[in-house]
């Protein structure tokens, strides 16, 4: 089974997971939360790993932070005030300015996957408030204590589609080509669309590469994307690798295809394996408003997984996860 979402119809949720990667003095970049709704903080105190494929930073190793005051000079060893795992954000209350150099020296951090075909996901941030109150006093006292946080999310369980839309060419004469199997063969399957000046329009097949030989008139090309949908649809060795093609959305079809090429499906990728997920700590990212990029960030544990699902329609599964006494970080992210 495989899924193409679109875009922006399903909630983004990603995870990190697997072997750790090392920090070599990876670049860090300020972050302006002066006016945030994460709270205030003044400039120059909240950095962050600049490579965002990076940011799961993991607690296994100690990381080590260094600065270089205004870009030049020797770097020394910066100790921030606090560090927010698995975030890769740091808060440093003083000492740094708009010109000076922040990295991670060394450390761990975790690789990010999407969780791509999440269609909700529900979470609750919470603080356990504990009494504090001295013996034989009346008046109670309590005191914030660990935080923690549980979630909900819902993915179909299936592989995901590689593809490509062609960008060259006028309007209506864009084609959207399909990996319809899914999981990761499909990011290396091309397609090539040229004028040869041939008269007819032809589809060709070598290993993962095709090439569409387009018809033309006195030199220039004549077919349609209609007419190329149709041919490429119907060509035998295209239907053995799996694609598909059709319009672009929105378009007719009508417009003449242009010499372009080659083209790449990417965006494949193999169905999860949901019940391995349990009982290992895993990075959690939700984004709570992805047109503003306001993500929450932490640890957690799958602790069930339920499925669901019949012939007739996707199957999906149900993720209950906990941060069982990791917090959530809140974290401005652009999408």
């Amino acid at each position: 089974m495989a899924l193409s979402p679109t875009p922006g119809s399903y909630v983004r949720v990603y995870r990190g997971s697997g072997a750790d990667q090392d920090y070599a003095d990876e670049a860090m970049e300020e972050v302006d939360f002066s006016d945030s709704k994460w709270g205030g903080y003044p400039r120059y105190t909240v950095w962050r790993i600049a490579d965002a494929s990076k940011r799961m930073m993991n607690d296994s190793t100690v990381p080590v932070f260094q600065f270089q005051n205004e870009g030049d000079g020797e770097w020394a060893t910066l100790m921030p005030d606090a560090i927010w795992y698995p975030s890769g954000y740091i808060y440093v209350a003083s000492g740094l300015d708009e010109g000076d150099f922040v990295r991670c020296h060394t450390g761990k951090y975790m690789v990010a996957s999407e969780i791509f075909g999440a269609t909700n996901a529900d979470f609750e941030d919470k603080t356990e408030m504990h009494d504090v109150t001295d013996f034989g006093k009346e008046a109670r006292e309590r005191f914030p204590g660990l935080d923690d946080w549980n979630a909900t999310i819902e993915a179909f369980v299936a592989s995901k589609c590689a593809e490509i839309t062609t960008s060259e060419g006028a309007a209506n004469s864009h084609i959207r080509v399909l990996h319809r199997t899914g999981g990761t063969a499909g990011n290396s399957i091309t397609i090539d669309f040229q004028n040869n000046g041939a008269a007819a329009l032809s589809v060709s097949v070598v290993a993962s590469d095709i090439t569409v030989d387009l018809g033309t008139d006195a030199g220039s090309p004549i077919s349609t994307a209609n007419e190329v949908i149709a041919a490429l649809n119907a060509d035998a060795d295209v239907q053995a690798l799996g694609v598909y093609a059709m319009r672009a959305a929105g378009e007719t079809g009508a417009g003449v295809v242009a010499d372009s090429g080659p083209y790449t499906l990417a965006g494949g990728a193999a169905e999860l394996d949901f019940a391995a997920m349990k009982g290992v700590r895993q990075v959690f990212a939700f984004y709570r408003d992805y047109d503003d990029g306001l993500m929450y960030v932490g640890f957690g544990y799958v602790d069930s997984v339920t499925g669901e699902g019949d012939p007739s329609s996707p199957a999906k599964a149900t993720l209950k996860v906990s941060g069982h006494n990791y917090p959530l970080r809140h974290v401005t992210e652009t999408p």
